[in-house]
C-alpha cells in the first residue's frame, strides 16, 4: 500500500511539474508574441511620426524656391506684393508652407502617445534581457528628447503664429507695409526658434530609431550566444 501511495504521489508530482512547464511555455510564447506585435506597432507609429516630422521641411524646401520663379499672386497682398515683391512671394509661399505643418501637427501627437505606449509595452516584455540595459537607457533618453522636442515646438510655434498673423494682418493693408516690413524680423526669429524644436525632434527620432536597431541586434545576438 505505501509502494501505490507514493507512487501515486510521485505521478500527482509529475503532473504538478508538468502542468507549471506547459503554463511557463505558453507564458513565454505569449509574451514572445505580444513582444513582436508591439515591436511592430512601435515600428510603424514611428516611421509614421518621422515622416510626419519631416515633411514641413520637405514641403518648404520645394515651395519657396517655386516661389521665386513663379508668378505669384494672392488676393488682399496685391500692394504688398507690389511695393515689395521678395517679402511678398515669402508671405505666399510660408502661408502654403504652414498649412502643412497645421495638417501634420495634430497626427504627431497620436502617433508619438502609441510610439510611447509601444516602446513601454516593449520595455516590460523584454525586463529580462539584461544585455541591452545601457541601449534601453539611451532609447529611453531619445524618446523622452523626441516628445520634449514635440511638445516644446508646439509651445513655440504659438508665439511664431501670433507673429505671423500680426505680419500678415499688417502686409494686407496698403497703409501699414512699412510696419509690416519691421516686423518680419520678429517672425523671422520665432520661425527660427520653432525650426531648432522641430530639427531637435527629428534628430531625436532618427537617434531612436538607430538605437532601437542597435537593441534589436543585440538581442538577436544575446539569444545566439
Amino acid at each position: 500500500m505505501g509502494g501505490i501511495a507514493h507512487r501515486e504521489d510521485s505521478d500527482q508530482s509529475l503532473k504538478t511539474l508538468a502542468g507549471r512547464l506547459a503554463h511557463n511555455v505558453r507564458r513565454a510564447l505569449y509574451d514572445r508574441c505580444m513582444l513582436r506585435a508591439a515591436s511592430v506597432v512601435f515600428w510603424l507609429a514611428l516611421l509614421a511620426w518621422f515622416a510626419l516630422a519631416i515633411v514641413g521641411g520637405l514641403a518648404a524646401m520645394a515651395i519657396f524656391p517655386a516661389a521665386r520663379e513663379l508668378p505669384i499672386s494672392m488676393q488682399g497682398y496685391e500692394a504688398f506684393l507690389a511695393a515689395e515683391p521678395v517679402m511678398g512671394r515669402q508671405l505666399v509661399a510660408g502661408y502654403l508652407v504652414e498649412r502643412v505643418f497645421e495638417v501634420a501637427l495634430q497626427p504627431r501627437y497620436v502617433l508619438a502617445a502609441i510610439t510611447v505606449a509601444a516602446f513601454v509595452t516593449q520595455l516590460i516584455l523584454a525586463r529580462g534581457e539584461k544585455h541591452t540595459e545601457t541601449l534601453r537607457r539611451t532609447r529611453i533618453a531619445a524618446l523622452a528628447c523626441a516628445v520634449a522636442a514635440l511638445l516644446a515646438g508646439s509651445v513655440l510655434l504659438v508665439g511664431f503664429r501670433v507673429a505671423d498673423k500680426k505680419y500678415r494682418a499688417l502686409a494686407g493693408s496698403e497703409n501699414f507695409i512699412a510696419e509690416a516690413i519691421a516686423t518680419k524680423p520678429l517672425v523671422d526669429a520665432a520661425h527660427e526658434n520653432a525650426s531648432r524644436a522641430a530639427t531637435a525632434e527629428v534628430l531625436a527620432l532618427l537617434t531612436l530609431a538607430g538605437l532601437t536597431a542597435a537593441a534589436a541586434a543585440s538581442t538577436a545576438g544575446g539569444r545566439r550566444a
